[in-house]
């Protein structure tokens, strides 16, 4: 219960936000991620709410014949049209790498040719100056390995078969969430909400042009918890099976994306729930293995590239130094990245232990201001969770917006010129952004939606109890929002999160819909 109440007080701040406010990234092309706080019309909002609940009562009257779509047509239906669409986006798109996206992929592709430059030298002088990419950033390697051996199954020159995996891992995220959602909840009409949920969640699909192991790693992730969910929810004799593509799974979401550990501390915080009631001593072994696989699994990878280069990393980039960067101001927006964390490692030479004294002294200092400026602590704090949370695009469309494309400049005759809404640093127009304004709209209103129905399902689950296991994906968003809270920011670091608040925002339409429409049939009596 706890869980829930967190949950519901965290996302029910960004949720009121919503309805009065909007976080939008400037459309002036020289300013980058700078983020600007825009007010909304309440009466609007108000308005699509009860168009909303109008709308999901049409469809609870019309349940007869939409129930006649069998589960097994929902999922592979979603599937398929999450595929043409990654497809159609991607195809036209060709979006090519940049920052340290650029940094993964072309070392995995030299790696594969056994070039192990990358491993030595700098191939980002303008900001490394002679160090390694992945002397601050060694756990970058887990993605590379992962790209190395997409590159070696393709051998592309271009980083489009990166983004067609991430749109087939975005498809089977999707599936997964229907199969969950069937177990956790086993009610059909939960089922058709969530897919047509998922199937409006666009900003995803957007995102799977950005080959950088959020979509893949979020997608082994709920695949992890889905074969876990397997070995909790059965009693057959051979269920333990279940837990060996569970931590398969999770150990590819880790590499892909080494954040993704707030999902192995969240799953085996379920799993213990699980083992103390059902009293199955046996499994804390399993949990043990599960949680230590992703961290040899990364330790290992980089042992085979240290080998494989003969060099030696040093340690990266400290935590404390990420938080401190978290908790100190940017051009972006609050926490967002200012580089003060590969600052203190540069400054003092690639010695970790010197860039984190420098960057708890500069804490120190943060956090002297932090605690004494209450007004400042409030504007920092708000402006940092709307400008991630609130900022409805999740840099879905920025992404491949702002870097080059395979085929060269966006022609004006392009449907991407109308899609892309982005101006010079005079605020003159450089495509036509038509239907990015649209989107814009859209996102708008279907995150708020998102966000209240999330709520709702919250306060259902406060009222009338969960077990640990529907729990787990709610402990991974607490996760999500905590970190994020403090340590570095972005917006779209928040959009696989979305996804989930997407979830639970489905289950909370039908419970929502359901009592509305039994309060009605009451009244009429």
């Amino acid at each position: 219960m706890g869980c829930t109440v967190l949950a519901l007080l965290f996302f029910g701040i960004v949720a009121l936000a919503s309805i009065v406010q909007t976080s939008v990234i400037d459309p002036k092309h020289f300013v980058g991620e700078h983020i600007l706080y825009e007010s909304d019309s309440v009466i609007v909002n108000v308005i699509w709410i009860l168009l909303f609940i109008v709308a999901m009562i049409a469809l609870y009257q019309g349940r007869n014949y939409l129930m006649k779509i069998s589960e097994k047509q929902l999922m592979i239906g979603l599937f398929i049209y999450t595929i043409v669409l990654g497809l159609i986006w991607n195809l036209r798109v060709q979006c090519v790498p940049g920052a340290d996206a650029k940094q993964i992929f072309d070392a995995a592709s030299m790696f594969a040719k056994g070039n192990m430059t990358p491993m030595k030298v700098s191939t980002w002088p303008a900001l490394f100056g002679e160090m390694s990419y992945f002397q601050p950033y060694p756990f970058q390697l887990g993605l590379v390995f992962l790209c190395e051996k997409i590159y070696r199954i393709f051998g592309f020159e271009t980083a489009l078969p990166l983004e067609l995996m991430n749109v087939v891992a975005l498809a089977l995220l999707y599936f997964g969430l229907q199969k969950i959602a069937i177990k956790l909840f086993r009610k059909k009409g939960v089922l058709f909400i969530l897919t047509l949920t998922l199937a409006l969640c666009l900003q995803p699909l957007f995102m799977t042009a950005f080959p950088y192991g959020i979509i893949i790693g979020f997608s082994a992730a709920v695949w992890a918890y889905y074969f876990m969910l397997c070995f909790m929810k059965s009693s057959h004799e051979k269920r333990g099976l279940y837990l060996l593509p569970a931590t398969a799974c999770m150990v590819i979401s880790v590499l892909a994306k080494y954040n993704n550990l707030i999902w192995v501390v969240a799953i085996v915080i379920g799993l213990m729930i699980y083992i103390i009631r059902e009293k199955e001593w046996v499994s804390i072994a399993f949990a043990v293995v599960f949680a230590l696989a992703p961290f040899m699994s990364m330790s290992l990878v980089t042992m085979h590239y240290e080998n494989k280069a003969g060099v030696t990393l040093k340690e990266g980039v400290s935590q404390i130094a990420y938080l401190d960067m978290g908790l100190n101001e940017s051009y972006m927006a609050p926490g967002w990245y200012n580089g003060l964390a590969l600052k203190y490692y540069k400054d003092n030479n690639g010695d970790a232990e010197a860039a984190t004294k420098a960057a708890k002294a500069d804490l120190e200092i943060r956090k002297e201001k932090l605690l004494s400026d209450s007004a400042y602590r409030r504007n920092f704090f708000a402006k940092k969770i709307l400008s991630q949370w609130n900022e409805p695009t999740y840099e879905s469309i920025w992404v491949s917006q702002v870097k080059g494309h395979y085929y060269g400049e966006v022609s004006k005759e392009s449907w991407l010129n109308k899609v892309y809404n982005q101006q010079d640093e005079n605020g003159k127009p450089l495509y036509d952004g038509s239907w990015g304004r649209k989107l814009d709209g859209f996102f708008n209103v279907y995150q708020m939606l998102v966000f209240l129905m999330f709520c709702f399902a919250m306060i259902y689950f406060i009222k009338k109890g969960c077990d640990a296991e529907t729990m787990i994906m709610v402990i991974v968003l607490l996760g999500g929002f905590l970190y994020h809270l403090l340590f570095e920011a972005k917006s779209q670091y928040c959009v696989s999160y979305f996804i989930l608040l997407a979830f639970y925002g489905a289950y909370g339409t039908y419970i929502l819909t359901k009592s509305v429409v039994l309060n009605l049939s009451q009244k009429k009596k």
